[in-house]
């Protein structure tokens, strides 16, 4: 994982639950807190601080990691401009994201552990995501889209039923928008 990552989870610790909290998380993980944005650390520390979150707040895992996907979006966004054009709309965008997004970030960073999309585009308001990655981070998927969601002004619906913490190959994110 991206020491980015780490960046941001400590900025969104730090904004909602104060500085004495995140330097708590890194003293149960036995982490000094020191993340290069470029380097790469393993997925492993991230999964330990965010089980210490949960364990410190009694907020479910998924929540936590949910939460974060969205705090994420409007950073990615500051960051990545040249990613939205003029007149995206929501499914636009989520369309890009593996098929432009990730193919960038391959460039400037590869070797990259990123997920893989694949799509089924029913209707003009209507998206699915096959979503496949060894980190199983879904819920991260879900947050992101919603914060795009947000960004996008567009109200929708997620259906999660399929997915791969229940033993599935891949998780499908079913999405309705609204007109």
């Amino acid at each position: 994982m991206k020491g980015v990552v780490f960046n941001l989870l400590e900025e969104m610790v730090e904004q909602n639950f104060g500085i004495a909290v995140w330097d708590a998380l890194l003293e149960a993980t036995n982490q000094d807190g020191v993340y290069v944005s470029t380097e790469t650390y393993p997925d492993e520390m991230l999964v330990a601080l965010v089980v210490a979150a949960h364990e410190k707040s009694g907020i479910p895992v998924n929540d936590l990691v949910r939460s974060f996907g969205e705090f994420t979006f409007p950073r990615f966004y500051e960051q990545n401009q040249q990613f939205f054009k003029p007149g995206m709309n929501l499914k636009d965008f989520l369309l890009t994201v593996d098929r432009v997004i990730h193919v960038e970030v391959r460039k400037l960073h590869p070797g990259a552990a990123l997920p893989q999309f694949d799509y089924v585009d029913e209707a003009d308001n209507e998206l699915t995501m096959i979503y496949s990655s060894p980190r199983k981070m879904c819920m991260l998927a879900e947050g992101l889209i919603t914060g795009a969601a947000k960004h996008f002004d567009t109200e929708y619906t997620l259906e999660h039923d399929q997915c791969m913490h229940d033993g599935a190959d891949n998780c499908r994110l079913h999405l309705k928008m609204a007109a």
